[in-house]
């Protein structure tokens, strides 16, 4: 059946009605049901039917699938143990002494983002209230030290394919890609040329260590210093609870750092042991099963993470009972859209969305055009919309038939659709990542906003430049490397230029 023109309508109702009513599982839904009643010929009742007979269920039954849904549960029970197993906590009091100027503060902030490598949920929530009082005392602003927290929160987990946001970008492309094709391979051969997020990433440390701030930060910085006012008189703050540790209770450093080693240790063992081993470890690593092994370490990890905080009395069986209650009712939502993101993939392939694309573009699609609209449009999908996963769910099923259709690598193509989705989720101040990070750090949120919103689009103007080069030489690690000079050689400038003006 050709729908022509029509096959659009599903993507495009969901980013309509994303940005609409702000909520991304409706949109999802309402997007599958729209692509269901046009396969099913316009009847209605049926395509609600076949939304669940042809999509939910068999997506939920697929073994990849059923893998990330069991998976992600368990994150969320590690990320609560995190939390609440007091590890974390007594690793920032045995470290905050020996923090002793703004740049050690900030970059202190910036590693304990990258420890919490496994989901964006728990950064914000262990790292911010950690770090609290260390930043207060270096008169660090409220807003810098939230700016912290975002900046490693989202980004970190979409560069790393055995966490929650790699199954997912994995289980969103392989629909996609010819059968048999190593999907860890693919993730990790488009992590170069997911620009925006690893600029994320590194210009913390580019700003600490050479005090470039600039706009809206500089000034919520020297606020701080000169004051020692951390955020503004006018500013409405209010934080997650931070942990206190109960009467009787011991934590320590062990209870954050034997989970840690517990979940690699056994994540590895287990992706050795379900892959072939005749060609050695790192074959048997590239071709294991992967959601199974992210299943059984996160488990294992949990399980000896409320272990250690029981004999440590921080937790009691109780309430080591519900931290895998709490942390499952946690993902219930995540998990929901992982479900829709699946859903509307397959409708937007079976109306033939993409194929449409190909052919409306294949007199002028150059892959510099490519690149560029992939990121531009997804990022101001995701910043209107406040949601990443469901920006990739949107785009990816797009980018790689694109990619494919006019012979380019589907590297480049799938590196900037995830970086335009992490954009909205690193900047929007409707993100969940964003409010949790200004929550954590006890941030005023506008002021946090307005505070990062400059370095971001900074970051995705580079981004564009890099893609350009991208499209010119297709190699990730030039296009990389143009990004990072081009950000950095920008905030050097605007360092001049805002010098300049303060001594006029």
């Amino acid at each position: 059946m050709d729908f022509g023109i029509f096959s659009l309508v599903p993507p495009i109702l969901a980013i309509i009605l994303a940005f609409a009513t702000k909520n991304v599982l409706i949109s999802l839904f309402t997007a599958t049901f729209v692509g269901a009643t046009m396969l099913s010929g316009g009847n209605p009742l049926t395509g609600f039917a076949n939304v669940f007979i042809d999509y939910f269920i068999p997506k939920i039954a697929s073994s990849w699938n059923a893998g990330v849904i069991a998976m992600t549960l368990f994150v969320g029970a590690f990320s609560v143990m995190l939390e609440r197993g007091g590890g974390a906590w007594a690793f920032g009091e045995a470290v905050k002494d020996k923090i002793t100027t703004r740049k050690q503060g900030q970059l202190c902030g910036w590693i304990g983002g990258l420890m919490i490598w496994f989901s964006d949920s728990s950064n914000s929530v262990i790292v911010g209230p950690i770090m609290r009082s260390v930043t207060d005392r270096l008169r660090i602003s409220r807003e810098k030290l939230a700016y912290i927290c975002s900046s490693t929160a989202g980004s970190v987990p979409l560069l790393i394919p055995i966490t929650g946001w790699g199954a997912l970008v994995m289980g969103i492309y392989k629909d996609f890609l010819p059968e048999g094709t190593n999907l860890v391979s693919v993730f990790v051969q488009s992590i170069p040329y997911n620009l925006y997020t690893i600029a994320v990433v590194l210009m913390v440390p580019i700003i600490a260590i050479t005090g470039w701030d600039f706009g809206p930060m500089r000034k919520a910085e020297e606020r701080a210093f000169k004051t020692g006012k951390v955020f503004a008189d006018t500013a409405h703050v209010s934080t997650c609870d931070s942990y206190v540790p109960k009467e009787g209770s011991k934590p320590t450093p062990w209870g954050l750092i034997i989970p840690i080693v517990v979940l690699i240790t056994v994540l590895f063992a287990t992706m050795y042991y379900t892959g072939p081993k005749e060609d050695g470890f790192w074959n048997a690593i590239f071709n294991c099963d992967t959601m199974g092994s992210l299943t059984v370490a996160f488990f294992v990890a949990a399980v000896v993470g409320v272990l250690v905080a029981m004999k440590s009395k921080v937790l009691t069986f109780k309430e080591a009972y519900q931290v895998f209650v709490d942390g499952f009712a946690r993902m219930i939502e995540a998990i929901m859209i992982l479900i829709f993101a699946w859903c509307i993939g397959g409708v937007t392939s079976d109306v033939g969305a993409a194929d449409y694309i190909v052919s409306a573009t294949q007199g002028f699609m150059t892959p510099g055009i490519m690149f560029i609209s992939l990121f531009v449009v997804a990022a101001f999908t995701s910043f209107a919309t406040g949601t990443s996963w469901g920006t990739f769910a949107i785009f990816l099923p797009i980018a790689v038939p694109l990619a494919l259709a006019n012979d380019v690598a589907v590297y480049p193509a799938i590196g900037a659709a995830l970086a335009g989705g992490l954009f909205g989720d690193h900047c929007s101040p409707i993100s969940d990542t964003t409010i949790m990070a200004s929550l954590g750090s006890g941030s005023d949120h506008l002021d946090f906003v307005r505070a990062q919103l400059p370095y971001a689009l900074l970051m995705a103007a580079s981004s564009i430049v890099g893609y350009i080069v991208a499209a010119i030489t297709m190699n990730g690690i030039i296009s990389l490397i143009a990004t990072i000079v081009c950000m950095i050689c920008a905030l050097y400038v605007i360092h001049l230029f805002e010098k300049k003006r303060a001594t006029a």
